[in-house]
């Protein structure tokens, strides 16, 4: 009976060794089966996310689908098994990621936008080759979202580097925040939750800002004949310019004041592009005439877009010529500026108008 008993004890203490054992060794087979596959390729498939700073009008998504942005990939970091410590490699060996290793989410995304940046500065400084490059585009109608796609990658860090890139207008400028990237990835080494079984094929939406472009609107003006016994004569140009959805989006008043007959040209910077501008002389001197149209409209093109493909500048022409009148028509544009404390600067055009 006491035989039995200590059998007994035994096979109970055998028992509890085995339970308490258990939870040990399903980690163990857990963490063995999370192990990075070091010799499996991964691919990379890199889109455009919209919202946020940009806004998600059809504009900009418009503009997406139609541009091509090249993105170059390089890689920065070796992998080790656990998917989580990272050992940097070549010019950007002396990189340090310190606490970034063991648990990468644990690290704010600010750290990891500071050495996004420390390599995109590597790259810049000693010309480093790309390890991959694509190009987002949309290649057919129906096909979702402009991607691109990069395969045969094997595991370690990437650094992503989109270039800035205008839409075909040149009327916006989209800029790229490059980041860091681990291949492969998990929900639970992003963000600590989730799970943690490691994803070969990695999507990402590259962050966008869009730089609205300006240009230059040229008025040519030409008065034929001109009265010196009347003085200077200032003619008045309303300048209106509308967005593609027909919205006022620039409304200014201009002059141009002459001392004699001849020809000048009135340049106004920082008009946005893309603007429908028409400009209509609204007076013409008491006793001066408009030869032909005293209306005309054009498209503001972008200083970015003179500059690429050669497009013209925006300009339109007047031509005024003596109508026999005895009345004088001389005056200025005044022009009042903030000062930032409350008060008004007064731009007074006579000052600098040499005539």
């Amino acid at each position: 009976m006491l035989k039995t008993g200590k059998m007994f004890k035994m096979e109970y203490l055998l028992a509890l060794t085995a339970l308490l054992l258990l939870p040990c060794i399903s980690l163990m087979q857990t963490r063995a089966a999370t192990e990075v596959d070091r010799n499996r390729e991964c691919s990379l498939t890199v889109s455009v996310e919209t919202g946020g700073s940009i806004g998600s009008s059809d504009a900009y998504l418009e503009d997406f689908n139609r541009m091509k942005i090249p993105v170059a990939v390089y890689r920065v970091a070796d992998v080790d098994l656990t998917g989580q410590n990272f050992t940097p490699e070549g010019v950007f060996s002396e990189m340090d990621f310190g606490t970034m290793n063991g648990d990468p989410s644990s690290a704010a995304a600010k750290d990891w936008q500071a050495l996004a940046g420390e390599a995109e500065k590597i790259v810049s400084s000693a010309f480093v080759p790309a390890d991959a490059s694509v190009t987002i585009q949309r290649t057919q109608e129906g096909e979702g979202a402009a991607k691109g796609v990069i395969t045969g990658l094997s595991p370690g860090l990437y650094l992503i580097v989109p270039k800035e890139t205008y839409n075909p207008e040149y009327t916006v400028l989209y800029t790229f925040t490059p980041y860091l990237t681990a291949l492969p990835g998990s929900a639970y080494t992003v963000t600590g939750e989730g799970s943690d079984a490691w994803v070969y094929d990695t999507v990402i939406g590259l962050k966008p800002e869009a730089d609205r472009q300006f240009g230059k609107l040229n008025i040519r003006k030409t008065l034929e004949t001109y009265n010196e016994a009347l003085g200077k004569a200032t003619f008045v140009f309303h300048i209106i310019g509308t967005d593609p959805a027909g919205t006022v989006q620039y409304d200014e008043v201009e002059s141009m004041t002459f001392a004699s007959a001849g020809s000048k040209t009135l340049t106004i910077d920082q008009i946005p592009a893309g603007l429908s501008v028409t400009v209509t002389e609204v007076y013409s001197g008491a006793s001066y005439t408009v030869s032909g149209s005293g209306e005309e409209t054009v498209l503001i093109v972008s200083d970015a877009a003179a500059g690429a493909d050669a497009a013209q500048e925006a300009s339109v022409v007047f031509t005024n010529r003596y109508n026999g009148g005895n009345r004088g028509g001389y005056g200025v544009t005044n022009r009042f500026e903030s000062d930032g404390n409350g008060g008004w600067t007064w731009n007074n055009p006579t000052v600098s108008d040499g005539e």
